[in-house]
């Protein structure tokens, strides 16, 4: 079952080329799968009551185009199956005259929050979403290679503000960490083209976060490659294509 709806862009999502940060696009992504449990009778009320949750595990974005400022943009997204406790969601970005504008899949795990541990998915949930119980295969979800230097490198504690609703860091904040590691010229006159993260451990308020990157020279793509860690184990795993 696909979920579509519209977004128009505003002023506090763009930066200073009046384009939208990929930071915000991601955050658009990540808004869809929580609305379309909602508007499917399987939102956050349901998560609270059952102690469960979906956790993003692994983000694989291409971004052809970058909508502006004022710009309206649909977003349509739709679980493609589930595989015991795994789920697979693939996204699609269009402007107002049906351009593909970015595509993404993703892979999220279904969490019994009390346990911290991964359950099977319920009949239930598979229903809800309008996905048939036969339906398991997996969506190409590209893994970022580790960096092997920490030719950059910078500090985080994780705040308040960066909790969401499971209690845990926003994982859109891990990508926040990333990027900000990176020289600031080393940006200028690009866009990411491409995005692909692997999250492997929950951080929580009051760690220390450490955020390290180094940068490889690809003919005309230049990678960055990303690690973030409380210092003891790797949280996540980013790579990011810059055109």
């Amino acid at each position: 079952m696909t979920f579509t709806r519209t977004y128009d862009i505003p002023y506090f999502n763009v930066g200073s080329d009046r384009k939208l940060r990929i930071t915000s696009l991601m955050q658009y992504l990540e808004d869809m799968a929580i609305r379309q449990s909602e508007a499917c009778g399987i939102g956050l009320d349901f998560y609270e009551e059952h102690n469960v949750a979906w956790v993003l595990a692994k983000w694989d974005i291409e971004v052809v185009q970058y909508p502006v400022f004022t710009q309206e943009i649909t977003i349509t997204t739709e679980p493609v199956s589930f595989r015991n406790y795994f789920g697979f969601r693939r996204y699609e970005v269009r402007d107002a005259g049906g351009e593909l504008l970015a595509k993404a899949n993703t892979l999220w795990i279904y969490i019994d929050m009390v346990r911290k541990r991964p359950i099977p998915v319920t009949e239930e949930i598979i229903s809800a979403f309008g996905v048939s119980p036969e339906s398991n295969r997996p969506l190409p979800i590209k893994a970022p290679k580790p960096p092997e230097t920490a030719a950059h490198e910078t500090q985080f504690r994780i705040r308040l503000g960066d909790i969401d609703t499971n209690r845990h860091v926003n994982n859109i904040r891990y990508i926040e960490w990333a990027l900000e590691t990176l020289p600031p010229e080393f940006s200028n006159g690009k866009k990411v083209s491409r995005v692909m993260v692997d999250y492997r451990k929950e951080l929580k308020y009051g760690d220390e976060v450490f955020s390290t990157a180094e940068i490889e020279q690809n003919g005309d793509v230049a990678v960055s490659r990303h690690r973030i860690s409380n210092g003891e184990k790797d949280a996540c795993l980013a790579a990011f294509e810059w055109k």
